[in-house]
């Protein structure tokens, strides 16, 4: 069960930073929950800006033992990509460790909406086809970020939640070579690529979270050639973590939440009309990752 309340909030999915408390639930006792809210962090900035807020960030990092950190914004005239990488200790395994965060869709920015609708397939250098709005998106922050990733010198925890998921899952496909031990944790990722694109991850430890009815997490279809990275770890109604149910098991979960998520909150005030949105909200993955590792 959750021990941070789920949230229902408008603001909570489209404006993530605001009145966040990063790591205010404590020191984060697994690498998955230490991912989550990192993922979460990345959406930090300063307004009107859309870049990071590297004092922000870089204090929340040093108060786990992170240090080292590097902030990556496009050179777009607005908007764009956005990444930051650190180096500490693991507090979960102990390990010396890097971590290579991406900010997802931000609201305000229209170049991410571009980035997440352009579903046009295109070769990619590690193999098979990937999303060519995800790529581009990539490409706005090499060769800086590939010389600062072969610097760390660490495993790395490549991590990020929904266009961030899909901008960690390309990274880690191509850092894969010089960075062994790595993992890949997305939260809420689309899909990224097709199956070949998928292969290029054999051998990398990947959790893939999804969060109940999060519509993000269902797109680009099947149909159009698109494969998932990773066996999900879905996190049912009641935020109750399970790796790789049946696609019946979690249908059946999903008509409840929805038809649940109706009548206990779609209808108040500053809430997300349905739960197919309400679920991809940054907040509502830290809270059931933290659950478990507490658990």
């Amino acid at each position: 069960m959750r021990t941070i309340p789920y949230s229902a909030s408008k603001s909570d999915l489209f404006t993530p930073w605001m009145h966040a408390d990063y790591f205010g639930h404590g020191e984060a006792a697994t690498t998955a929950s230490f991912c989550a809210e990192a993922s979460r962090l990345a959406y930090c900035r300063k307004q009107p800006s859309l870049s990071l807020d590297a004092d922000v960030i870089q204090s929340v990092l040093a108060g786990l033992g992170f240090s080292e950190c590097s902030f990556f914004n496009s050179t777009a005239t607005k908007g764009g990509t956005h990444c930051y990488t650190a180096v500490g200790t693991d507090q979960a395994s102990g390990k010396r460790t890097g971590v290579v965060a991406f900010r997802g869709t931000d609201a305000d920015d229209p170049t991410d909406i571009g980035d997440d609708v352009d579903f046009v397939l295109t070769a990619w250098e590690t193999g098979g086809l990937v999303h060519q709005g995800f790529a581009k998106a990539l490409a706005e922050i090499r060769p800086a970020l590939d010389d600062a990733v072969k610097s760390m010198n660490v495993p790395i925890l490549f991590t990020g939640h929904s266009l961030g998921a899909a901008l960690a899952t390309l990274a880690a496909s191509l850092c894969k070579p010089i960075a062994k031990g790595s993992a890949l944790y997305t939260f809420g990722s689309p899909r990224v690529g097709n199956s070949e694109f998928v292969a290029t991850l054999d051998g990398m430890e990947i959790r893939r979270h999804v969060d109940c009815c999060d519509l993000v997490a269902r797109v680009p279809l099947p149909a159009m050639g698109y494969s998932h990275v990773g066996a999900a770890y879905y996190i049912d109604r009641n935020g109750v973590i399970t790796l790789d149910p049946p696609e019946s098991v979690m249908a059946s979960d999903r008509v409840v939440a929805e038809g649940d998520y109706l009548l206990q909150y779609a209808w108040r005030s500053g809430n997300v009309g349905v739960r197919d949105l309400a679920d991809h909200a940054p907040i509502n993955y830290v809270s059931a990752v933290t659950a478990a590792g507490r658990s």
